[in-house]
This record gives C-alpha cells, structure tokens and sequence, in this order.
C-alpha cells in the first residue's frame, strides 16, 4: 500500500507547515503547538473517496514532524462523534472514541 503523502497532497502541505511553524521558538514552544488538515483519498476498500483528518501526533514536535507522527481520521468518524457526546461534565469519555476513528493501521495518537 502506498504511503499517505502518495495519495493526497494535504499529507506533505501539512508537514511543511507544521516544520516551518516549529522551527520558530518565537511562534512555537518546542514540542508544542497543534495542525491539521485535511483531504481526500481513493480508499483502498472500497475504491470511494474518502475525506481524512491529517492531525499532528500528541507530544510530537512540529519542527521535526514527519509523516508517522500524524494521525488520520476518518473526517465522518469524527463528524458523527457529536451524536455521542454526552456533554461537558463528562466530556473526557469522548477521548477513548477516537480509537473508532482512525484511518489504517499505526499512527500517531491524536493531539486533541
């Protein structure tokens, strides 16, 4: 299978930014700061597209950021998260759900 960053462009975009955001300790604190983006792929299944959420891995660092340190989520997945929030008070309950998200195998932990 190829690697995301064949498929769509959105991948290397945002691993550009994100390093070029980090190489700047006036705009970023090292291993800090938060970016995503998104695009579409042919999924390999199906042959449909689908929409994904490219987000920087938790703890990673946006200067040094590569490809193994996102993670991807089906956008959807994500959308449909809201009919299961169960509210504010118990708002840390959703964390665990965006396991059902993630696109593929590997991957960074999302940065939420």
């Amino acid at each position: 299978m190829k690697k995301l960053s064949e498929l769509t462009p959105a991948v290397n975009e945002l691993i550009a930014r994100s390093n070029r955001l980090g190489a700047d300790p006036k705009v970023t604190n090292y291993a800090g700061g938060n970016t995503s983006a998104k695009g579409t792929i042919t999924d390999p299944i199906s042959g449909k597209p689908i929409s994904l959420l490219f987000v920087k891995g938790s703890g990673g660092d946006l200067g040094t950021l590569k490809e193994e340190g996102l993670a991807v989520l089906h956008t959807e997945k994500v959308h449909e998260l809201k009919n299961v929030y169960p509210g504010e008070e118990r708002e840390d309950e959703m964390v665990a759900l965006f396991d059902y998200c993630l696109f593929g195998k590997g991957g960074a932990a999302p940065s939420i």
